[in-house]
């Protein structure tokens, strides 16, 4: 249910016009911490849906995942504006990040069965 929740959050967000000639980003984030990213961000976005957590602690945690990654949120958008210009390569992150959302929802099923026995 969660990376049904992040392929349409996702597939929206890389639905742009594609450029000519993209600028890249002075900052630019490399695409393997991109794609961290992007997982992490919708986990809590899941997480705060799924919980009814207020908008302060979804933007608390979300702070702390843009701390983890050293990165800012006007990083994050300057590069996914910039991955987004590329549908192609975009569509195989996010396929990346379903599939890392997959392999979490997994290993939260195993350690699940691992309590309860």
């Amino acid at each position: 249910m969660k990376w049904l929740s992040l392929l349409i959050f996702l597939l929206l967000l890389s639905t742009s016009s594609c450029s000519e000639n993209p600028s890249k980003p002075d900052q630019l984030i490399k695409e393997d911490k991109y794609i961290d990213l992007m997982v992490e961000l919708q986990l809590v976005r899941s997480y705060g849906e799924t919980n009814s957590l207020d908008s302060l602690t979804v933007d608390s945690l979300t702070d702390e995942i843009f701390q983890k990654y050293e990165t800012t949120d006007s990083v994050f958008v300057q590069s996914h504006n910039y991955y987004q210009q590329f549908p192609e390569k975009q569509l195989s992150r996010i396929e990346k990040a379903i599939e890392r959302l997959k392999m979490d929802q997994v290993s939260d099923t195993t350690k699940q069965d691992t309590t309860t026995n």
